[in-house]
């Protein structure tokens, strides 16, 4: 009985889907090992990358404050505590989310680099302004700016990574 179910639902399943969720599933265990046991521990890409993080979001500040100081991962605001930025905020994840789910649809070479970089730019452009954001906002210790931290911008990132995700499966049906 309980094998009869499985074929049936099996069978129900369209085969891109099938397709898209096994290379979905493969993708993100080796990327899990991949990062987790060898990239994380050597600090590769995320001390980089956060360090990037740290200084954009700096030269964003002075747009708006003269003295704008980094310590570590720290960021002052004319020496008062604005926000630190950490692994967790770089981006990095969002960056193997949006590409894993690139890599798990049928394209071609040429779409699946210019979709990867686009990407990865707004991506970056998004975090950054966030960060610039967060930093006004925890700084001038407005109200909501743990809502803006742990929700709204989460909202406002995945969004943009849906919307560009949407315009690729269009794509993508069209083009591969």
């Amino acid at each position: 009985m309980a094998n009869k179910d499985v074929k049936t639902i099996d069978t129900r399943m369209p085969t891109g889907l099938s397709a898209f969720l096994i290379r979905a599933t493969i993708l993100f265990l080796g990327w899990t090992l991949l990062y987790y046991l060898w990239l994380r521990p050597i600090g590769i890409p995320d001390n980089q990358l956060t360090r990037f993080i740290i200084l954009a979001t700096q030269k964003g500040l002075q747009l708006f404050y003269s003295t704008v100081t980094v310590n570590g991962q720290e960021i002052l605001i004319s020496g008062g505590h604005a926000v630190n930025i950490t692994y967790a905020c770089n981006g990095f994840e969002l960056y193997a989310l949006y590409v894993g789910f690139l890599i798990a649809m049928p394209t071609n070479m040429k779409r699946l680099i210019k979709y990867t970089l686009l990407g990865i730019v707004v991506i970056t452009g998004t975090n950054i302004i966030r960060c610039i954001l967060l930093s006004i906002m925890f700084y001038n210790h407005y109200a909501l700016a743990d809502f803006a931290h742990h929700f709204l911008f989460k909202l406002i990132i995945y969004g943009i990574i849906f919307l560009i995700w949407m315009q690729y499966s269009k794509a993508t049906k069209t083009n591969a």
